[in-house]
């Protein structure tokens, strides 16, 4: 099974080794980010930024990268060719992730440093790392709920990349929700960046608006929502 697993996700690494400057890329974006919300935050956004850098950068991993090279691969015919083979949807799934897993690395990495220069407790930034797995995979089933019912290749990427500016950068994940006039606080938690951020300024010692059990229902339920609604489309292979 391992071979199966590192096998696929070679293959969706090429990418990396073709044109290494998308890493490149990602990475000065990142620390120009960092440079400027410590110019205008100081520590406590720092903080914050170290926690959205887990979350959202898994999250936007998910929903643009994986989400991207499955939705290609369905309309590709990719599923065909593999089933034939001891590959299975699972092992395919985590294939594309370690694969395309140097994406996250870049926001990942920073976030240590972050974390380390805030005084982040060790164990409230492994809590975080546990719960990253969780926004990776919300953020493909979300964009994949969509892009599954695209027929034209063409049209991924313009749905994905919108959608990715739509849910980290407008609503409270790099800025706190108690900036928004009241009203729109409740609203904006239906977002389920930014109740996975509620989720994760609790588990990090921070200062979440909500009390922490409405954020993880609402992020529990969005994920039973979107995985429902990926189930109803992903098939595998011939079936």
């Amino acid at each position: 099974m391992f071979r199966q697993v590192f096998g696929t996700a070679y293959l969706e690494s090429r990418f990396i080794k073709r044109q290494p400057l998308w890493v490149v890329q990602g990475v000065m974006g990142t620390m120009g980010f960092i440079i400027t919300i410590f110019a205008w935050g100081g520590g406590e956004a720092l903080r914050n930024l170290a926690i959205a850098y887990v979350l959202v950068g898994a999250w936007s991993t998910g929903l643009n990268i994986i989400a991207q090279n499955v939705g290609w691969g369905r309309i590709g015919h990719e599923f065909e060719r593999l089933v034939a083979s001891p590959v299975t949807l699972p092992i395919y799934f985590a294939g594309v992730t370690i694969g395309t897993s140097p994406f996250m690395l870049v926001e990942l990495v920073p976030a240590m440093v972050l974390a380390w220069a805030v005084g982040m407790d060790a164990l409230s930034f492994v809590a975080l790392l546990i719960l990253a797995p969780v926004a990776l995979v919300m953020g493909a089933f979300t964009s994949l709920a969509i892009i599954l019912r695209v027929k034209n290749p063409t049209n991924i990427s313009a749905i994905t990349n919108p959608l990715a500016t739509v849910t980290t950068g407008f609503p409270p994940v790099y800025y706190p929700i108690a900036i928004l006039p009241p009203a729109l606080r409740g609203i904006a938690l239906a977002f389920p960046t930014v109740s996975l951020m509620e989720v994760g300024r609790w588990i990090a010692g921070g200062r979440p608006y909500f009390h922490p059990l409405i954020p993880t229902i609402v992020t529990l339920s969005w994920l039973g929502i979107i995985a429902f609604a990926v189930a109803k489309k992903l098939k595998w292979g011939l079936e």
